[in-house]
C-alpha cells in the first residue's frame, strides 16, 4: 500500500492553514506563515500514547519580524498549531506543533548555500558508502537497479563485445562477478562525481528505496548519514510516501518558504492527486536554476500538465496532442478571472486574460530555447548555454500561471 508520508500530509495542509488565517484575519500569523522560512521536523514518539509521532513546524522569521511579535510568539504559534490542526486532525498517528524563532545569520566566513550539490559533498556521500561497504544495489542486482534511473540500452558498452552499458554489467556483475563493488562510482559513463544534480539526487534516494533497503536499520542509518553531509549544501533527504509502512525518501532543499509558488501548488497537487504535476514540480524543486535547460523544459510541461488537469476536471474535451496555445484558449474559457462578486466583463478583465495567456505562453515559446542550446546538440568552440537567468523567467511565469488558474479552479468548485 503506498499513502502520503506525514511530512506530506503537513506540508499539503499548509497553504489551507494559511487561507484559514487569512479569512479569521488573524494578521501576525498570516505574515510570519508567508515570510518565515519553514522547516519540518520529526521531534519524538509519544510511547505513552500508543507510540504516537510529535512533528514541529519550525517558523525560522526575519529577524525584523521577529522582535515586532517576540512577546506574542507563543500566542501567535499557539493560534497556527489550533488551525493545523483542523486540517490535519488528532487521529492520524501523529501530534503537531509549530515553533517561532529567529532565522540565524550565517557564522562568519561562510557562505549560504546556493543550492548546488558540490563535488565534496558528493565525495563525501560515496566514501561513506565505501566505509560501511555498503551494497549500493541492495536486493536487486546491478543491472535492475540502474535500470531505475538510467537507460542502459541506450548507454555505451566499455567492451567491444557487448552492444550496451547492460550487456557488460550483466556479464562483469551478474554473471562473472569480477568488478569490484564500488565500480559504479568511477565509471565514466555514470559520472557520480559531475553528474547532473538531479541525477545524483536520484541515485542515493534509490539506494534508500524500501524495495531496494530491506533492512529498515539500514535504511534509517544511511539517512543520517548521507544528510549530515548533504546539509552543508542546504539538502536533505525527506520521506514523501509510504510503502508497505517504509518510507520512500526524495531530495528537496532543507527549508522552504510557503509564500513560494511552487512549493504551495505542489501540495495543491498533491491534494488533488495529480501525480503528474506533483511529480514534475518535485523535479522542478531539486533542479532550481542549476539545470536551465532541463528547468525550462519542466516549466513548460508543468503548464501543460496544469491546463489539462483542469479541463480534464471540467469534462472539457481537447486533442491528445494539445499544446499550450490551445489549451489556454480552451481554458480562457472555463476560468473566471475576475475576484468574487465582480462581473466577468467589468473593466479590466480582458486585460487580466492577456497577461494569464502571456505568462504561459513565456514557458512555451522559452521552450525552442532550450532544443537550441540546452544538452544533446553538437558544442562548438564558442558554444553558449542558456542560464540560470533564463531558468528562473521560465520557473516564475509557469509558477504564477499555475498558482493563479489553480487557485482560481478550486475556488469556483467550492462555490459550487
Amino acid at each position: 500500500m503506498k499513502y502520503m508520508s506525514i511530512r506530506r500530509e503537513i506540508e499539503g495542509a499548509l497553504p489551507t492553514v494559511a487561507e484559514l488565517l487569512r479569512h479569521k484575519n488573524e494578521v501576525d500569523a498570516l505574515r510570519l506563515m508567508t515570510q518565515s522560512d519553514i522547516e519540518l521536523l520529526k521531534t519524538g514518539d509519544d510511547n505513552w500514547n500508543g507510540g504516537i509521532e510529535l512533528w514541529t513546524v519550525y517558523l525560522r522569521v526575519p529577524v525584523r519580524a521577529f522582535v515586532s511579535i517576540e512577546n506574542a510568539r507563543e500566542q501567535i504559534a499557539s493560534i497556527i498549531t489550533q488551525n493545523l490542526e483542523l486540517i490535519v486532525g488528532k487521529e492520524n498517528g501523529y501530534w503537531v506543533s509549530v515553533e517561532i524563532s529567529p532565522q540565524r545569520a550565517s557564522p562568519p566566513g561562510k557562505s549560504i548555500p546556493t543550492g548546488r550539490i558540490g563535488e565534496r559533498t558528493r565525495a563525501a556521500i560515496l566514501d561513506e558508502m565505501r566505509a560501511r561497504e555498503t551494497i549500493w544495489f541492495g536486493s536487486l542486482d546491478e543491472v535492475g537497479f540502474l535500470s531505475r534511473i538510467f537507460d542502459l540500452k541506450s548507454m555505451p558498452s566499455e567492451n567491444s563485445r557487448y552492444d550496451s552499458a547492460e550487456d557488460d554489467i550483466w556479464q562483469h556483475c551478474v554473471n562473472n562477478d569480477d568488478w569490484p563493488l564500488d565500480w559504479i562510482y568511477s565509471d565514466r559513463r555514470f559520472r557520480m562525481y559531475t553528474a547532473e544534480q538531479e541525477v545524483f539526487l536520484k541515485f542515493i534516494s534509490e539506494v534508500l528505496h524500501p524495495i531496494v533497503r530491506k533492512d529498515a536499520s539500514e535504511q534509517e542509518k544511511l539517512v543520517t548519514a548521507f544528510n549530515g553531509h548533504l546539509r552543508v549544501d542546504g539538502w536533505e533527504l525527506v520521506e514523501d510516501v509510504v510503502i508497505d509502512g517504509r518510507p520512500v525518501y526524495t531530495a528537496q532543499r532543507k527549508t522552504h518558504a510557503l509564500s513560494g509558488h511552487v512549493h504551495r501548488i505542489k501540495a495543491v497537487a498533491a491534494t488533488l492527486g495529480s501525480d503528474t504535476l506533483y511529480e514534475d514540480l518535485r523535479r522542478l524543486e531539486r533542479i532550481g536554476d542549476s539545470e536551465p535547460g532541463e528547468a525550462i523544459a519542466l516549466a513548460k510541461e508543468i503548464v501543460e500538465s496544469c491546463c489539462k488537469l483542469i479541463l480534464d476536471d471540467r469534462k472539457v474535451v481537447y486533442p491528445n496532442k494539445a499544446e499550450i496555445p490551445e489549451l489556454l484558449k480552451l481554458l480562457r474559457k472555463e476560468i473566471k478571472i475576475m475576484p468574487d462578486g465582480i462581473d466577468e466583463n467589468a473593466r479590466g478583465a480582458n486585460e487580466i486574460r492577456e497577461i494569464l495567456v502571456s505568462l504561459g505562453k513565456i514557458a512555451h515559446s522559452l521552450a525552442p530555447l532550450r532544443n537550441a542550446y540546452g544538452k544533446g546538440h553538437g558544442r562548438g568552440r564558442d558554444f553558449k548555454g542558456l542560464q540560470p537567468r533564463h531558468a528562473r523567467l521560465a520557473i516564475g511565469a509557469a509558477s504564477t500561471f499555475v498558482d493563479f488558474v489553480l487557485d482560481r479552479h478550486l475556488s469556483q468548485h467550492a462555490s459550487e
